[in-house]
């Protein structure tokens, strides 16, 4: 019999374990009979400040039945059963375009189902990737298809590894139980705020294209999709490199939210696709001991607790916009994440103990239709519009940055700054730099948010610009994931419009997967 325990809370001074264990006794169930304790969730509650407890949500293997009526936070446990399919047995060679989650998930669920995929990646695999990246920030040396973009992993593995997400779906547990099976933490399996790691995501990528080879899936590197042939409403054969022609019956594409040069041949090609709105913005970066003591109080630095996250979010009713933190990397990095020479642009990074000086988050506003035009590529434009002229005040490859305290007063910061950025900053009046509406709306957060003393404070910058938080394209589908012009065609991931993030990426690729190419046993 299995039971689950809900909401046991304990302090964060306490022996975990020991504290645990000795609840689950005195509500009345006897040790004898328990034969495994599985974790389900664990979650933070630090709105006391003084008073700091960890909340748990258990499961219990018991070796006989019980009656669950006599105890309190008690229910049986109901198993939520992933729908076994089979192969359609479809005829003809298929190709994955781009190593990132939905690619990677997508090639590993049709290997699964017997088929043999080919996949393609411009850029290389995660060992020389690491190479190039790190030739980047020493020798300013930009490899356009190796970078924070492009290559084995995609633009998530060098990010936090961040599993967190909205989406609900009956794919949720395979997808974190495939992350633990190639090598992550098995905590991603509980914790309220999942998250990898940049050191630990790149082994499981590895770990992930070693076993897809192994099922009898391809991988070529170095391999650039750079034209399509399509006649009659289908992708007949895809170019690599602008040298090589491939035939291929079935295409998944999942190119990133970075690929422009693809958008537009796919455009040229006359695949339908739509603008979409996105955010642009920047990275606020503290002292990562003053974000935790902004969260944890006295407790800051408790082993028990880690790195302090935040999520902050303001409502221009005026406008109908939003501002609000994006992809918070506690004890982490802001990088350059620039793919095109002569653009300039950030993102931010954490390893996966989370123990760097300092922590960032972007802070972004939403851009949409009427900030750009409704052109397919007018998104884009904007967006690559913000990081020329990054490049052009900087003069080549690094950031701008400003004092939080400076941006709030209209003044460009004098003095240099500590960071995490390991390229060159260069000062900047992000009032000037922006257009009106991010400016204007920047201030008026800052200003909403200034109640926090740790949060708005004169130890925090402002490193940007960020523009790349998501597609400003989407590839449109049909419900089952289908291009809706051309038939064996099929966007996934968060290049296509489709998802936000590792986890909603990686959901999507094995969804249409099944949608398209299996049927229910």
């Amino acid at each position: 019999m299995k039971i689950q325990i809900k909401n046991i809370n304990i302090g964060v001074e306490q022996n975990q374990e020991v504290a645990i264990k000795k609840y689950i006794k005195e509500i009345g169930i006897e040790k004898e009979s328990i034969q495994k304790i599985t974790y389900l969730k664990k979650s933070i509650d630090s709105r006391n400040r003084k008073d700091i407890k960890l909340i748990y949500n258990i499961e219990i293997n018991l070796n006989k039945k019980i009656d669950i009526s006599k105890f309190k936070n008690i229910t049986q446990s109901s198993e939520e059963i992933l729908v076994k399919r089979k192969s359609k047995n479809l005829d003809g060679k298929i190709a994955v375009i781009g190593t990132g989650p939905a690619g990677l998930f997508a090639a590993l669920r049709l290997c699964e189902l017997g088929y043999k995929p080919i996949v393609f990646e411009r850029g290389t695999m995660v060992e020389e990737r690491d190479k190039d990246i790190e030739n980047f920030y020493k020798l300013g040396i930009l490899n356009e298809d190796s970078n924070i973009q492009f290559g084995e992993g995609g633009a998530g593995t060098y990010s936090d590894g961040k599993l967190t997400t909205r989406v609900r779906s009956q794919y949720m547990d395979y997808v974190f139980e495939t992350f633990v099976k190639f090598g992550a933490q098995e905590e991603i399996l509980y914790h309220y705020k999942p998250h990898i790691g940049t050191d630990v995501l790149k082994i499981v990528v590895q770990n992930m294209r070693n076993q897809i080879i192994e099922m009898g899936g391809e991988f070529k590197f170095n391999s650039k999709i750079t034209d399509f042939k399509i006649f009659s409403n289908k992708i007949k054969s895809i170019e690599i490199n602008g040298k090589e022609w491939l035939e291929f019956n079935y295409i998944l594409l999942g190119i990133g939210h970075s690929a422009r040069d693809t958008y537009k041949k796919l455009y040229e090609r006359g695949v339908f696709m739509e603008n979409k709105d996105f955010a642009v913005g920047v990275r606020i970066e503290h002292p990562r001991e003053d974000i935790d003591k902004m969260q944890f109080g006295e407790f800051a630095g408790h082993p028990h607790l880690g790195s302090a996250t935040y999520n902050y979010t303001y409502n221009n009713t005026a406008e109908k916009r939003g501002v609000f933190s994006f992809c918070m990397c506690p004890g982490g990095e802001i990088v350059n994440a620039s793919s095109i020479e002569g653009h300039s642009l950030v993102n931010g990074m954490s390893y996966s103990t989370r123990d760097g000086k300092f922590s960032n988050s972007a802070v972004v506003v939403a851009v949409k239709k009427e900030d750009f035009g409704n052109d397919v590529f007018d998104g884009m434009n904007f967006q690559e519009k913000i990081e020329r002229k990054a490049f052009e005040i900087k003069k080549g490859h690094g950031a701008l940055y400003q004092n939080l305290f400076d941006f709030m007063k209209n003044k460009k910061t004098k003095e240099k700054i500590e960071s995490s950025y390991k390229m060159e900053l260069c000062s900047t009046n992000f009032n000037d730099f922006f257009p009106e509406v991010i400016k204007n709306n920047m201030q008026l957060a800052f200003k909403e948010w200034s109640r926090n003393k740790y949060f708005i404070s004169e130890r925090a910058n402002l490193i940007g610009p960020e523009t790349r938080t998501s597609a400003p394209i989407r590839i449109t589908r049909n419900e089952k994931g289908k291009s809706l012009n051309v038939e064996n065609l099929f966007p996934i991931g968060e290049g296509a419009g489709y998802a936000g993030g590792i986890v909603s990426a990686a959901i999507d690729g094995i969804k249409i997967v099944d949608n398209n190419f299996a049927i229910e046993e």
